[in-house]
């Protein structure tokens, strides 16, 4: 009971988007029915953003007789879809379909749209003194004041946007693309500039940073110090240490000892080599002293 309660509740909310935003009293050349003839017709728009379905609703010329012409249900021609129009023909000629009412409107005359319960008046209008194949229109759909249109929009918004596209706009600033393709090369030349000189400079950062690294690593330990000492307070004291320092490190770097490793050679001339002696390859024969 409550699920009906509620999907009725839903559809009596969607029926109340609905109004009536056109209509047209005296058509002799205008639009035509689907019988080929030109009648009276009422135009309703659906404002919401969701597909209403007029079944069961109302369509009247008497304030006192709010169930005048009620439109049948079961047929899907009465589920108008968001932001869509419907024109109803109000010729007094019902068997034509469910989009024809049993009555026709005069000037002076009430137009009214009644939800499905009879009784809630969702939409009405009064009909003006109209001449020929002339309409009564909102100047803005579904809502906004009412005025004689200068043309009739069955069917169709009654208000159509002509503003200039900015595609247009352009094509006729610039017919021939000399502004456009400007623009675009003068973009990607001033973005490459600019990638120049943010990568320029984190490579010359990038290269004082290397080049610091490699002299604190390839400097004394004294040195190492007096540097990082440095960046406090620079005084004499600080100074001849770091002279003593590079002294010292030069005359390590000049000489050699015997903790450098390195083996020192003299060369001496001789012109007699026990190796090369013939008396060491002749055979020594015993001596015979006779007496």
């Amino acid at each position: 009971m409550s699920l009906l309660l509620v999907s009725f509740g839903a559809m009596a909310q969607q029926q109340t988007s609905m109004r009536i935003n056109e209509l047209m009293l005296t058509n002799t050349s205008d639009l035509q029915d689907d019988f080929g003839e030109h009648g009276q017709w009422v135009e309703l728009f659906n404002s919401s953003y969701g597909t209403v379905d007029i079944s069961g609703c109302f369509l009247t010329n008497d304030p006192n007789n709010l169930k005048k012409y009620m439109f049948p249900k079961g047929d899907l021609i009465t589920k108008i879809k968001p932001r869509q129009f419907v024109v109803i023909w109000a010729d007094g000629n019902q068997h034509k379909g469910t989009l024809y009412t049993n009555f026709t409107f005069a000037p002076g005359e009430e137009i009214l749209f009644v939800g499905g319960d009879g009784k809630t008046i969702i939409d009405r209008v009064t009909v003006p003194e109209l001449g020929e194949n002339q309409s009564f229109a909102r100047k803005t759909d579904g809502k906004g004041e009412w005025h004689v249109a200068a043309s009739t929009t069955p069917r169709a918004a009654n208000v159509t946007h002509t503003e200039e596209t900015k595609s247009q706009k352009m094509a006729r600033i610039d017919p021939y693309g000399w502004i456009m393709a400007l623009t675009a090369m003068s973009v990607v030349f001033t973005a490459l500039v600019i990638l120049y000189i943010i990568f320029k400079q984190i490579g010359n950062a990038s290269i004082k940073r290397g080049r610091k690294k490699t002299a604190k690593s390839n400097a004394p330990e004294a040195v190492k110090a007096a540097v990082a000492a440095s960046d406090e307070v620079t005084t004499g004291e600080t100074y001849a240490a770091i002279a003593m320092a590079l002294h010292l490190f030069r005359e390590e770097n000049d000489t050699h000892d015997e903790e450098s490793f390195v083996v020192t050679l003299n060369h001496t001339d001789r012109t007699y080599s026990p190796w090369s002696s013939k008396i060491y390859s002749l055979r020594q024969l015993p001596q015979i002293n006779r007496k």
